[in-house]
């Protein structure tokens, strides 16, 4: 089993995400942007937790960032900080890319941006 959040100091969504297995909000004030990106968690499938990372009972978090397009699609994503195994750091990172994202705005229109997503990964 994983959690994952996306890392703000308030997050309106976070019960919902949870609820989902997947948790998401807005990164912290940048002067860019108006409004960061928000994960779309409808559109979000939960990752496959590698089965050499199970069997060997590999647990870790990873920290994500992903440049999310006007159009709310991901452009571009990169570790921030590794779990230690970088298979699960990559199983979360392709989850995340498939994602939908609600853009981030500047007065009030959608503009590319960087986001941060971060994955626990626990075993139960």
């Amino acid at each position: 089993m994983y959690h994952s959040k996306q890392s703000k100091q308030s997050c309106a969504a976070l019960l919902a995400a949870v609820m989902l297995g997947i948790a998401g909000c807005a990164t912290a004030a940048d002067s860019k942007v108006d409004e960061h990106a928000i994960v779309d968690f409808n559109s979000c499938a939960k990752p496959m937790y590698p089965h050499a990372d199970v069997q060997a009972g590999h647990q870790g978090t990873v920290t994500l960032s992903f440049l999310v397009e006007q159009d709310g699609k991901v452009g571009d994503s990169k570790v921030v900080t590794s779990s230690g195994f970088a298979t699960m750091d990559e199983a979360a990172r392709t989850a995340i890319m498939k994602c939908r994202f609600r853009p981030a705005t500047k007065n009030g229109k959608p503009v590319k941006d960087w986001t941060k997503v971060q994955y626990v990964w626990t075993l139960k």
